[in-house]
This record gives structure tokens, sequence and C-alpha cells, in this order.
């Protein structure tokens, strides 16, 4: 992640001297890159403003963070990561010490046409800026995780948020015994559904659109953390607290 956050930087720095060439205010619509952002993008990278907290990407506030300061304009961030989206990086980042692949690669054409330009526009207007976003901005971008999910009849159902890093619960809770615990995942992002704790350390199968990742275990009382395992997804903040009474 970290060679590849040089890389954006390195293009910010190289387009200092091409201000003739920058992308000019075409009325791109920001809502609807700040949406498609969360839903394709912040699952791997950091954008504070739209709520994403990905792990396995570079931190796109600390690439443009400097650059915002030394006075560059959101043009020609605009077009840095417009050719990052229609041209991602091919090759892959590797370990030097077994030269095993460190992270995943971005995927081509993730978004295209109108779509590729408004996220482009919503990222160089949000990165590296502080502060909320406003307005129809504000109702926009990755969900959060809120509440309590409670089991019924021996299920408790977990799902995946629309957008970005969660769960639609911050937290859940069920009578001890056996518990099918349920997971459905409306993202095109992969997900499952795990727990671990006071022995117990069961997991479903990883989904998409639309898929359901499910198991069922036998929970003593105690308490217990839900997550999803797929790699990077705990870390940018994809789990929470199950209490078993």
């Amino acid at each position: 992640m970290r060679r590849e956050l040089a890389v954006i930087v390195g293009v910010i720095s190289a387009s200092l001297g091409l201000a003739g060439c920058q992308l000019k205010d075409t009325g791109d619509n920001v809502v609807n890159g700040k949406m498609l952002f969360a839903e394709k993008c912040g699952t791997c990278h950091v954008l504070e403003r739209a709520g994403a907290t990905g792990t396995t990407g570079p931190d796109l506030d600390a690439a443009f963070r400097q650059s915002r300061v030394d006075g560059l304009g959101e043009s020609t961030f605009q077009g840095v990561v417009l050719s990052q989206i229609l041209h991602p990086n091919r090759n892959p980042q590797l370990n030097p010490e077994d030269r095993t692949e460190t992270t995943p690669q971005m995927p081509a054409n993730i978004v295209t046409g109108q779509d590729a330009r408004d996220v482009a526009a919503y990222v160089a207007f949000a990165a590296g800026k502080q502060g909320k976003d406003e307005g129809r901005l504000a109702a926009a971008g990755a969900s959060q995780a809120e509440g309590t999910a409670e089991a019924k009849d021996g299920v408790l159902d977990i799902p995946v948020a629309a957008r970005g890093l969660a769960y639609q619960f911050a937290d859940a809770k069920t009578p001890a015994g056996s518990v099918q615990i349920k997971s459905e995942n409306p993202q095109s992002t992969p997900h499952d559904i795990a727990i671990e704790g006071n022995g117990v350390n069961e997991k479903g199968e990883v989904v998409t659109s639309g898929g359901t990742s499910e198991f069922t275990a036998d929970l003593e009382p105690g308490e217990y953390t839900f997550f999803c395992s797929v790699e990077g997804h705990r870390a940018g903040g994809m789990e929470g607290k199950l209490t078993v009474e």
C-alpha cells in the first residue's frame, strides 16, 4: 500500500507543470460520485468524508493532503484520480522477502464513463479536506452500523450494510443455546459473518450480491465478537459485540 500511495503522490507532483491540461468544471455529479465511491471503492480506501475505512488500498486523505496545502487545484486531483480509475496499476505489489503479493490489485473498469468522472470529482473535492460534507452530500457515502440485532426463534440476523465496511447493526444479543447466525450481503464486495470468543471460532462462507453467509453455533452465556473475516475488513471497522444471555 505504501508503494501505491507513493505512486499517487508522484503523479500529483508531476501534475504541477500541467496546469493548462487540468480538467475543468463540467458539472460532474459529486453526490453520485460519493455514493459510487462508498459502494465500489470504500472497502479498500480511506476517505474520511465518505466514511470509508478500507485498509488494503492507498489512504486517499494522506495521498492528497499535502498537495492541497501546497495549493494544487481540485481539477488536477480529479485528473489524477480519473487516470488511476481508467488505467489502474497492473503490476502486483510484492513482498520483497518471499515475492508474494501483499495487496489486491484495483480491478479495471470498477466504474466507467460519467460514473468514473463523478467518482473522480468527489475524491478531488473530499480527499485531504477537513470537515464534514453538508446538504445532499451528507446523506450519501458509506453506511454506519447502528442499533442492536436481536435473535428471533433461534435465528440471529446481522445483514451487511448497503455500502462500505459495516454491518447494519453495531452490536447483537441472543439467548444461549443453538443459534443460527445469518448475514445477507447486498454488496458486490465479498463479505462473510464470523464469531469468536469463549472457545468458539466459527464463520460462514464468503458471499456477494445478495448471498447469505450463515452457520449454526452452540453459545454459552458471555461476550463474543462478530466480524467479517475477509482480509482488511475487520481492521476497517467491520465488527461488533455479541452478548449471549
